[in-house]
């Protein structure tokens, strides 16, 4: 009992909540990170608020702290580039260069400065720095797939017609190469992999509370509403690439919800999951419907294994109806009005309707990609040409370009040509073989743990608890390793209706397969 004439040593008149919440958070509330946030939530304001003439009033000052945090610091690129992927069209340099260019300039140039200091830098300070990398540790055969990508397209250089859009699309492919190369060594532990999660889940989170203030306040071009509903955008201009977007987080969070281990976990997931759901309804994007609903598939089968006898039924089941419909068994009035709603049927190039008018333009699109290809096989039209030579390729009535085929498959054969779409395949091979490799790794070694822990030798409580926590650990990590491939699975689904590598997403797309093939190897 306290008693004021003895002592005041034992006598704390702190709530006790908050000297847990200290506790707890205490080694993370430090000043440094108090005036990052501060900062951070300034310079969306900055942004959002300030007309663009007077950006330069912050953005050398911004540039700067940045540049030098870099080069102190080399992951903080990796960390601040979730942000800038979705926000780094309200920045934009000499209308070319964004902030996701400069983080990764800045990434490559503090890399190489490691070079540099490394024979003046003391043994003991080898781990430092631009020095806190480890060496090459990319899987070769995914690092040889992505050069030989790099350098198909440059070869479909021979036949550009407009170097300008080839050099851009170089450009962005090259970074995806750096971050890559540079990304896998600068993360190295854990909490690195799980850093660069919450920034994800960040930077997802504030384009969907942007989503919904389009929505509330009815922010939009009038071509954006359908059915007396605005379809949101973000900051990507179109509600396609915003739905690809949000899905790449989305895939991630709803995966951590349903098999992570704990309910801070969950609950933390949910908290992502649940805003980002709603925005994805707003979206009305029927590409990214599919894609989502391609990941949760893969989620429920991967994660949940006694759910795959369901899913073997199920696809026995869509092969009979399909053959049986190929064959004129299967009522047609049954099926047709889903065919015609995915645009399958009913396709119009000359008089479309009002119900069937994107569909036809897509596929005119897909036939323009596929006749480019025809008549250029080898070279292509040349990288990033496609909407330069789609006047001398459309169909029917669909005049005017879009700026890609609305199919990725189709448009980096048109503009890079055979040698351009094998190099494109055998990088999606290798990158979901490697992250097979990260998920049977993780698998494994929670079955060890499981084994060691029914063994009677660890008997005692000590052993068992770090062998339970470890467990927790391994399954937190194979819920993330489903996620991400979860998520690259949007990705190469939603691209079979549009195009996904723009915006900056090529970045996240490599900061997602950097994740993917060093979780099974990072230490604690």
């Amino acid at each position: 009992m306290y008693n004021p004439g003895l002592s005041n040593s034992g006598y704390s008149d702190t709530p006790l909540w908050l000297r847990k919440v200290t506790e707890r958070w205490g080694q993370y509330i430090t000043t440094a990170n108090v005036i990052g946030v501060l900062c951070a939530v300034i310079t969306l304001y900055c942004l959002l608020a300030l007309p663009q003439f007077q950006y330069w009033n912050f953005r050398v000052t911004l540039y700067l702290i940045v540049s030098i945090w870099t080069i102190v610091r080399p992951r903080t690129a990796l960390y601040l580039l979730p942000l800038t992927v979705p926000w780094g069209s309200l920045d934009v340099i000499g209308g070319n260069i964004t902030s996701t260019d400069i983080l990764v300039a800045l990434l490559a140039a503090s890399w190489l400065l490691g070079f540099t200091l490394r024979p003046f830098v003391a043994r003991g300070m080898r781990n430092s720095g631009p020095l806190d990398r480890e060496d090459f540790n990319i899987p070769l055969p995914l690092a040889i797939s992505a050069v030989v990508l790099v350098l198909a397209m440059l070869t479909s250089f021979v036949g550009t017609a407009n170097l300008h859009n080839s050099i851009k699309e170089i450009v962005k492919w090259s970074e995806l190469l750096v971050i890559l190369l540079l990304g896998t060594q600068y993360i190295r532990t854990r909490r690195h992999v799980w850093t660069l999660v919450i920034m994800m889940c960040l930077a997802g989170l504030s384009q969907a509370i942007f989503g919904y203030a389009q929505i509330f306040f009815d922010l939009g071009p009038v071509s954006f509403v359908r059915d007396a509903s605005l379809r949101v955008y973000g900051t990507f201009g179109q509600p396609n690439p915003y739905a690809g977007y949000i899905n790449m987080t989305l895939a991630l969070a709803l995966a951590l919800f349903l098999l992570g281990q704990g309910w801070k976990t969950r609950i933390l997931a949910a908290c992502v999951a649940l805003p980002l759901a709603g925005v994805e309804i707003y979206l009305q994007s029927k590409g990214g419907w599919i894609a989502l609903g391609a990941a949760i598939l893969f989620i429920m089968i991967v994660g949940f294994p006694k759910l795959r006898v369901l899913a073997h039924v199920g696809w026995i089941g869509t092969l009979g109806v399909t053959a049986a419909y190929l064959a004129g068994k299967f009522p047609v009035r049954l099926i047709e009005p889903i065919l015609m709603k995915i645009g399958v049927i009913d396709i119009s190039f000359t008089a479309p309707s009002n119900a069937n008018y994107a569909n036809s333009e897509r596929v005119a699109h897909w036939l323009a990609g596929i006749n480019m290809f025809q008549d250029h096989p080898f070279f292509g039209v040349g990288i990033g040409n496609y909407q330069d030579v789609y006047t001398q390729y459309y169909v029917g009535i669909f005049v005017l370009p879009l700026g890609h085929a609305h199919n990725y498959y189709i448009n980096i054969a048109a503009e890079a040509g055979l040698l351009g779409v094998v190099a494109f395949l055998l990088f999606l091979i290798a990158v979901f073989i490697y992250g097979g490799r990260s998920y049977r790794t993780i698998v494994q070694r929670y079955q060890r743990l499981a084994k060691c822990l029914k063994n009677p030798q660890s008997s005692r409580a000590t052993e068992r608890t770090i062998l339970l926590r470890r467990m927790g650990i391994a399954v937190n990590d194979r819920a993330l390793v489903i996620g991400l491939l979860a998520s690259l699975i949007t990705v190469c689904v939603h691209n079979l209706v549009d195009n996904l590598y723009v915006h900056a997403m090529t970045s996240l797309f490599a900061l997602l397969i950097v994740l993917l093939i060093r979780l099974d190897v990072v230490t604690d």
